[in-house]
């Protein structure tokens, strides 16, 4: 009698076990990522909540899987989500992590211009901003993204005021 009854926890644990295996990543992503794009979604404590729990399911699955097709993408979207938390420090993370990890992931390039555009909006780095985008123009200068980094180069450190005086002359210069 004795022995059925370990028998017994022995049986119900393993049946237990069985129940509790955890959910497919790709599923579990795939499930947050809907969540996120419902229109129930609210950009409250809960919506931030998810953000985060889906920015580390995406790093965790690439860390865990580096050499998946997925790995580079789920890094580009954990770093795009952190950029719209505004935490660009997580967001340079990620997208250095993908240009040194995964150099031809076709977004590779578009990760230079936005590590460029961080350095410039959030960090207010101009100096190593304008080193990233004169990199990107060096490296990738027939992409659709050069002009914008030429522009941005020029515009740098400029006032709103000090863009609009200039494109007004310019306009007075095109009509004359």
């Amino acid at each position: 009698m004795k022995y059925l009854g370990i028998i017994l926890i022995i049986a119900l644990v393993a049946v237990a076990g069985t129940h509790c295996t955890p959910k497919d990543p790709k599923a579990k992503i795939r499930s947050m990522e809907e969540k996120l794009s419902s229109e129930n979604f609210t950009f409250d404590q809960k919506g931030i909540q998810l953000i985060e729990e889906l920015i580390t399911a995406y790093t965790d699955y690439a860390a865990e899987n580096k050499n998946s097709e997925e790995a580079p993408e789920y890094l580009y979207k954990a770093a795009e989500l952190s950029l719209n938390l505004n935490k660009p420090v997580q967001a340079l993370e990620l997208y250095n992590q993908i240009i040194y990890q995964y150099p031809d992931y076709h977004k590779t390039p578009e990760c230079l211009f936005l590590l460029a555009f961080i350095y410039e909006n959030h960090m207010l780095n101009l100096g190593k901003a304008k080193e990233l985008y004169e990199t990107f123009i060096e490296r990738y200068p027939d992409h659709d993204f050069a002009d914008d980094a030429a522009i941005s180069i020029q515009n740098m450190g400029k006032s709103p005021e000090e863009l609009i005086r200039e494109f007004e002359e310019k306009a007075k210069t095109a009509e004359s």
